[in-house]
């Protein structure tokens, strides 16, 4: 039985100035972010892991580092996967929410992933998107049947992987909770399903 430790990146300044920060824009950690990942280290300080896995992104890759540097346990190298990136969201990157609730695709996107038309912004779909994370996750999975395995990814990425895994229906998924910036959320599988053991912690 795999246990995965998803781990959301730290706050950038484009999460601080409620900009859409998606898989093109390679943004870093605030100070406060730094904090926040290393805290997160700190509670996972005794935790061993058996794969460290980090999307590309800048962010993703600081938070791990940050975590990684606190921890008391031998661990392995970190693998940085592709499929672990943030969703692209092509003319939104890096624009600021509050500029497009008029856009025809806003509320399909914050509220209808079934319905968002992804082309209309040069994005990338939502279905591909979990397509991808998933795979991630099963390859994992497969790699470390009885291991705990860190995953460091993306707000829109761990949404979807996360709650699929929990049997969330998808056209359900994005009236479920973010996950925080530099939180926990802990699942293990039991055989083809998985439970929450620590769900959305921030310290």
């Amino acid at each position: 039985m795999t246990t995965f430790y998803f781990v959301r990146h730290g706050e950038t300044m484009v999460n601080r100035v409620q900009c859409f920060n998606g898989g093109g824009t390679n943004s870093t950690l605030t100070e406060a972010g730094q904090a926040a990942a290393k805290r997160l280290g700190s509670l996972l300080a005794d935790q061993s892991f058996d794969a460290l896995l980090t999307s590309p992104l800048t962010r993703a890759v600081e938070t791990m580092d940050a975590i990684v540097s606190q921890t008391n346990q031998s661990q392995p190298a970190i693998m940085v996967v592709d499929d672990l990136k943030e969703m692209a969201l092509g003319d939104w990157e890096g624009q600021p929410g509050a500029s497009l609730t008029n856009h025809p695709q806003y509320e399909n996107y914050f509220h209808h992933p079934e319905l968002f038309d992804a082309k209309q912004i040069h994005a990338e779909s939502y279905q591909s998107v979990l397509e991808r994370g998933m795979l991630a996750i099963k390859t994992a999975q497969t790699a470390y049947p009885d291991g705990d395995v860190l995953v460091v990814a993306h707000g829109i990425i761990l949404l979807f992987v996360i709650n699929t895994l929990l049997g969330i229906p998808f056209e359900e998924i994005r009236s479920q909770k973010m996950v925080a910036n530099a939180s926990l959320s802990v699942l293990k599988s039991k055989g083809t399903q998985f439970e929450k053991v620590v769900w959305n912690k921030t310290v």
